[in-house]
């Protein structure tokens, strides 16, 4: 148990932003509550899950507070999918605790209490759960969102680990190229050697006459 609790307060100096979760992919999760650290900044509760963990059937069309709603919530239960981790057990980072008051929520979760919860897996401690709603044992269901999702990370490819990929070059405009840049070359050679011979019939008609004179 000692170690349990120790796990839990070193969760507390984690950051807990939507930002740092997998808030592009909702999960459900459902469990027994073994342990509870209640207090801020987060309360924390560390959930049993009974796998594997199946999502209900009816979670789309379960009611849920409004402001979650106005907020997507709707759509994040229709888009979960249940929870896949390794962990037997999850730790859930709920909001703090006066706004779990203001929400409907003025008792704290107790050991042994029947939780299930919609929400993300942290980016980074796998262990780590951020509910966006929670239902209670007596059904109760307690939004812990009040902010619009960040919007998703997008993935990160080779190319642009990398620097960005060049495009495949086009025979067709390279060969435009080419041609582009030789016309001023042959055009220069073309006055030049009309130049040339310009000067060579004048130097002839001088010698001629040169000549002639003679």
């Amino acid at each position: 148990m000692k170690l349990m609790i120790s796990g839990l307060a070193l969760l507390t100096t984690l950051h807990h932003g939507w930002e740092d979760f997998r808030t592009e992919r909702p999960m459900y999760v459902s469990g027994t509550v073994s342990e509870v650290r209640w207090g801020n900044p987060h309360p924390q509760v560390r959930l049993r899950v009974a796998g594997p963990v199946r999502v209900p059937s009816g979670l789309a069309a379960r009611s849920i507070p409004a402001e979650l709603e106005e907020l997507g919530g709707r759509e994040v239960l229709q888009r979960s999918q249940a929870f896949d981790g390794r962990d037997d057990e999850v730790v859930l980072i709920l909001a703090p605790v006066e706004r779990l008051t203001a929400w409907g929520m003025p008792d704290r979760v107790q050991e042994g209490e029947r939780l299930e919860a919609v929400g993300y897996v942290h980016r980074e401690h796998a262990e780590e759960f951020r509910p966006e709603l929670i239902i209670r044992q007596d059904g109760r269901a307690i939004r812990q969102r009040s902010v619009p999702l960040p919007q998703s990370r997008p993935p990160i490819s080779p190319s642009s680990a990398g620097g960005p990929e060049a495009a495949p070059a086009d025979p067709s405009a390279a060969e435009e190229s080419a041609a582009a840049g030789a016309l001023p070359w042959f055009a220069g050679a073309g006055l030049l050697a009309g130049s040339g011979a310009v000067v060579a019939v004048w130097v002839w008609r001088k010698r001629r006459g040169t000549s002639d004179m003679a």
